[in-house]
């Protein structure tokens, strides 16, 4: 007997299959690695292979359990559960775009590793972390960190001060 394949399986289907479309499209990708160590292979590489692996584990995920799948048989009928969807939270939504925002308008101008600072630390106020200055902190290590690791590969990104060290 067929079993009826269900939307989240659809889903995860669908992970898989973009995945493979856009392994299948990197092989026109050119080989040359240009001025950079790497190929221009690398990260569209890398991202399949994450997509293809959050396909699988979506899959994996979403079979059907061999719990009861109704409320009726999971709870006494004379004590229903006591549930409501949770609903959006647009506050966090419009904070996380907001940092996303500035970061794309403020990167030509402060440099990669101060813009995306303030992205990061924008997405910590979305997040309602307690510890603000702590976060501010990390988020400059964090990204100053990035900044080194693409100049290491032979990225340029652009940065504040000329020379390359923020």
């Amino acid at each position: 007997m067929l079993k009826r394949v269900t939307g989240e399986q659809w889903i995860a289907l669908g992970v898989i299959l973009i995945s493979l479309i856009m392994a299948w499209q990197i092989t026109g990708i050119s080989q040359s690695t240009g001025y950079a160590g790497i190929g221009p292979r690398f990260f569209p590489s890398v991202i399949a292979a994450g997509l293809l692996l959050s396909g699988v584990i979506l899959l994996v995920q979403s079979r059907p359990s061999k719990h009861p799948a109704t409320e009726d048989q999971t709870q006494d009928p004379d004590h229903p559960l006591d549930y409501a969807p949770p609903h959006p939270h647009w506050r966090m939504f419009g904070m996380a775009s907001a940092a996303l925002i500035l970061h794309m308008s403020l990167i030509s101008t402060l440099g990669f590793t101060l813009a995306s600072t303030i992205l990061c630390f924008g997405i910590c106020l979305a997040l309602e972390t307690e510890h603000k200055i702590r976060d501010l902190i990390l988020s400059f290590l964090l990204v100053l960190g990035l900044f080194h690791l693409f100049k290491w590969l032979g990225l340029n990104l652009p940065a504040l001060i000329t020379g390359g060290v923020i």
